[in-house]
């Protein structure tokens, strides 16, 4: 697994004339298939929440060049929405699988250490989850009911410790290539 940064702004209200100005009219949430994807659905209460893959270093660098980042493919993305003031934004570190799948199971060579982890910041719902299935299975020493793709030990990223070193380069390329 690898911790990356991820970012996030929630923008204002939007009026109903805003929304039909975008031709937005849904709830579901969406992500596209950038390398370094972007995630977005409108809430209840009718703000756009808007995110994207940051940085890898979690520092106030980082976090800063993800904001702008950020806020340009919010605005590229959604034109009509260029002067919409964000009233909220936030970033944290989540658990990517090389896989890019939740695991939940026992812990490789570690007899009786069990795990739920790598959520790619689907946050509380998929933890919730994995936390279910993880006692479930701990209780009845048990793992049948951990769905199949859920239990597959995941590969390790390349690189090893040489990773650190190698990563900003290759983020680098992914945003020119996401570009």
């Amino acid at each position: 697994y690898m911790p990356v940064q991820s970012n996030v702004i929630v923008t204002r209200p939007l009026s109903e004339a805003e929304l039909a100005k975008q031709g937005w009219t849904s709830h579901q949430m969406c992500f596209d298939s950038k390398s370094l994807l972007h995630y977005f659905h409108l809430l209840p209460d009718k703000r756009m929440l808007f995110g994207m893959r940051g940085g890898l270093g979690g520092t106030a660098m980082s976090n800063d060049r993800a904001q702008v980042r950020l806020m340009r493919d919010f605005r590229k993305i959604f034109p009509a929405w260029r002067a919409v003031e964000v009233e909220y934004s936030w970033s944290g570190l989540v658990c990517i699988a090389r896989n890019l799948m939740p695991f939940v199971g026992p812990v490789p060579n570690s007899p009786g250490l069990w795990c739920a982890l790598a959520y790619h910041g689907n946050g509380v719902a998929m933890g919730s989850l994995a936390g279910r299935l993880v006692g479930e299975a701990v209780l009845s020493n048990d793992s049948c009911n951990i769905p199949k793709p859920m239990a597959t030990t995941f590969a390790r990223f390349p690189f090893g410790r040489l990773r650190r070193i190698l990563m900003p380069p290759i983020y680098g390329a992914l945003i020119l290539a996401d570009f």
